[in-house]
């Protein structure tokens, strides 16, 4: 199998001759493709400034921009300038009669210096033919890869209006062929290709440009026009959307049965690149070694600190408490994961139980090693059962080995002229993020009435959602709707801008860096067009979503992080929450966790509300974030308390009866089940009033436990009076319990309170 050379040696031959001078004219896309039509339409925006320059200006910002794509990408590759139309002569071939051409830099590196001197280049005052520049760049082509393996391209920016000698014409088809070298030509205000076919009479100009699309087309090459070219060239790229990964190993259908694949990557998250710190001694240097700047750490002994340590005597520490516990390199190996390279089948599953929100990380291209067809039969036979049956593979996989292992599946992907295997990583349960939001479905029962949408809100929401759908947001050339944001030709703002500003402080390092380029905003702003059809769209939605300003608004609780960890701020009734020797209502200190404990940390799933840590079961039932178990909280807690009543020796769980019901009210208005209680209090009355318990339902009655109302919760249809008057009667002389107590330091433990 040949091996394809990663390196690419490249001359750009960019005509600035007196054919360039003329002023630029409006015309056709030059025989765009269908392809590259949709490329347009979606980015007719782009450098709208050029309509009113020159075609030698044209001409200069697709060389720049070439030259800048490789300085920065393809710093593997070499480059070499080619001038047409100079007043000088200065070429390998002078000698033999090649006129007004000039190699302005050999083949080499991409440099800085070769961006400054396209800035300065200045018309030129000759004419040159444009054969002759491909034969001179070809010459320094056959020189430069002699002896080095090189893909080989000539670029060749030029608008054909300057005379073209067709003597060397045969010969240097045969050379492009004979030495594999590709063409890409930018043409600069060419006429569009179907003009040309339907005139008669045609300019020396366009007879130039019908003879350059002929000879493109006998050489293999590609003829574009400047607007495409600059379109494409705008927008830099990190690297190849399609590149190998390095994964060549055997997909493990089971025990005795394996296929070998190749990886690729298919998308990958992409970052900024990393600023390196560059030395000025090192760039004052004649022969610098390295212009990067190398850090040196050295360690000193606290207790000598003359005393230096050797890198090899340091530890590892990590800190638990006030103590820090050494962590060795044994240690480290030991406890190493060892993992081995593999892509191990665990299952399948069918597709519809792997929901895209759980899809984590890049996305690999698994196909048939090249020239395997055995391999290759193999697998689309397992990609072709997979999409008939609608399943997909549940894998192991690890990249390299000892490397880290991911959890992922495979699923296939047919098209027209190839097929393939797809693995995207799949998270674990610790990766999931649970997030429990109130349902706004009129169809949920759990839906509470207030929150429900009418069918003209839903209306006004789908017509919103359905005027703004990029889908269909924009237009082809034939009228017909396409995608207005394509993701292939949409790329990354912040690395566009970044790579932008590196553009101009390179070339200008004194001056301020310029401000956002018009064609990032695009992608960072809503589309105008776009807003302007959905207008009436967007003001409907606002008449039916009425918003309304809310004064001294109090919130039923709040969340606030600390430490690390998200503390809820609960609601203390006016009656159990106590006084200050003033009269004052105590308030409770925002920053009071005395009610977090190991207990509450390590509780995890809890489903039941036990007789041990009621109070706290409960608080971790209306909490959980995965499940909603606030109905079932609700009634388990009910239960609960009428046994703790019923089961108590005197007045021996009242405490802790008293304080379930406490949290109960609190938790029925956070959860806005003000009903759940108010129906609870009023049987609990029912059951212990002037009966066997009588003196608990005192004990609520003591410390005003009542009922719920409006102004605590909106669900209430029990008013502040009502409430007041529930408890009515007036209680019998009890010895009043401790208050029941929030600070969980403060309370005996249950467990031992029981057996006391």
């Amino acid at each position: 199998m040949t091996t394809v050379p990663t390196k690419e040696a490249l001359v750009v031959i960019l005509d600035i001759g007196l054919g360039m001078h003329k002023h630029h004219r409006s015309v056709g896309g030059g025989g765009i493709s269908s392809s590259s039509s949709s490329l347009s339409s979606q980015s007719q925006h782009l450098l709208q400034s050029a309509n009113n320059t020159s075609p030698i200006d044209e001409a200069l910002k697709a060389a720049t921009l070439l030259f800048q794509q490789k300085l920065i990408y393809g710093k593997k590759d070499e480059l070499g300038l080619v001038l047409i139309g100079t007043k000088e002569t200065n070429n390998s071939l002078q000698k033999d009669g090649y006129q007004h051409i000039t190699t302005a830099c050999n083949i080499e590196e991409p440099k800085v210096e070769t961006l400054r001197f396209l800035e300065s280049i200045q018309p030129g005052e000759s004419r040159g033919d444009v054969i002759d520049s491909l034969i001179v760049a070809m010459d320094m082509l056959i020189h430069k890869t002699e002896k080095k393996k090189f893909q080989k391209r000539i670029f060749l920016v030029t608008n054909a209006s300057d005379p073209i000698n067709k003597d060397d014409l045969s010969i240097l088809q045969q050379q492009f062929k004979n030495t594999d070298v590709k063409l890409n030509v930018v043409g600069v205000d060419f006429t569009d290709e179907e003009d040309l076919e339907n005139k008669i009479q045609l300019t020396e100009k366009e007879k130039n440009e019908v003879f350059l699309r002929r000879f493109v087309q006998s050489v293999n090459g590609i003829l574009v026009p400047v607007k495409q070219a600059l379109e494409i060239m705008s927008f830099f790229r990190s690297q190849s959307v399609l590149s190998r990964t390095g994964f060549r190993g055997v997909l493990e259908i089971s025990t005795e049965f394996g296929i070998p694949v190749w990886g690729y990557l298919r998308t990958k998250i992409q970052t900024l690149p990393t600023l390196k710190k560059v030395s000025t001694v090192a760039q004052q240097a004649d022969n610098p070694a390295s212009l990067e700047v190398k850090q040196e750490k050295l360690h000193y002994s606290i207790t000598d600190p003359d005393k230096e340590i050797l890198d090899h005597d340091l530890l590892k520490g990590y800190k638990y408490g006030k103590s820090i516990i050494p962590y060795s390199k044994i240690d480290i190996e030991a406890l190493k994961l060892s993992a081995s390279k593999c892509l191990k089948t665990l299952g399948f599953a069918p597709a519809s139980h792997i929901p895209l929100h759980h899809l984590m990380g890049q996305t690999e291209v698994l196909v048939a090693p090249p020239g395997d067809q055995e391999a290759a039969l193999a697998l689309s036979g397992i990609i072709h059962a997979l999409a008939e049956t609608d399943q997909v593979i549940i894998v192991r996989f690890v990249k390299r080995s000892n490397c880290s292992p991911y959890l992922g599946y495979l699923y296939p992907h047919i098209k027209a002229n190839y097929e393939c295997l797809y693995f995207n990583p799949l998270p674990f349960i610790d990766d999931i993020r649970h997030y429990q939001f109130p349902p706004i479905s009129p169809k949920n029962p759990q839906c509470k009435k207030q929150y429900q949408p009418t069918a003209d809100q839903l209306n006004a929401a789908h017509s919103l959602i359905e005027s703004m759908d990029l889908m269909t947001a924009d237009e082809d050339d034939e009228g017909q709707p396409m995608p207005s944001l394509r993701p292939k030709y949409t790329y990354n703002p912040s690395l566009q801008h970044f790579f932008q500003c590196l553009h101009h402080r390179a070339l200008h390092p004194k001056t301020p860096l310029p401000s956002l380029d018009p064609l990032i905003s695009k992608y960072i702003n809503p589309d105008e067009n776009i807003l302007e059809r959905a207008s009436d769209a967007i003001k409907d939605f606002h008449s039916k979503f009425t918003l309304t300003k809310v004064n001294n608004f109090k919130s039923d609780h709040k969340y606030r992080w600390k430490d690390g960890m998200l503390i809820e701020e609960e609601i203390k009734l006016d009656s159990y929450i106590g006084q200050d020797d003033d009269g004052s209502k105590k308030k409770r200190k925002a920053d009071d966790l005395a009610d977090y404990s190991l207990d509450k940390l390590v509780s995890g799933y809890v489903n039941e509300v036990g007789s041990i840590n009621p109070v706290q079961n409960f608080k971790d039932m209306l909490a959980r974030r995965d499940i909603d178990l606030v109905d079932k909280a609700i009634n388990l807690m009910r239960s609960r308390i009428v046994q703790l009543v019923n089961d108590s020796l005197k007045d021996q769980f009242y405490q802790k009866a008293l304080e379930c019901v406490v949290a109960l009210r609190q938790g029925c208005i956070k959860e806005s089940e003000s009903d759940a209680f108010n129906t609870f209090l009023q049987e609990l009355r029912d059951y212990f009033e002037s009966k066997k318990r009588d003196d608990f339902w005192q004990l609520l009655v003591t410390w005003k436990i009542t009922l719920i109302n409006d102004q605590e919760s909106d669900t209430s249809s029990v008013s502040e009076e009502e409430s007041k008057k529930f408890l009515g009667v007036k209680p019998k002389p009890v010895q009043p319990l401790q208050a029941p107590s929030n600070n969980k330091g403060d309370t005996v433990d249950d467990l031992f309170d029981q057996i006391e």
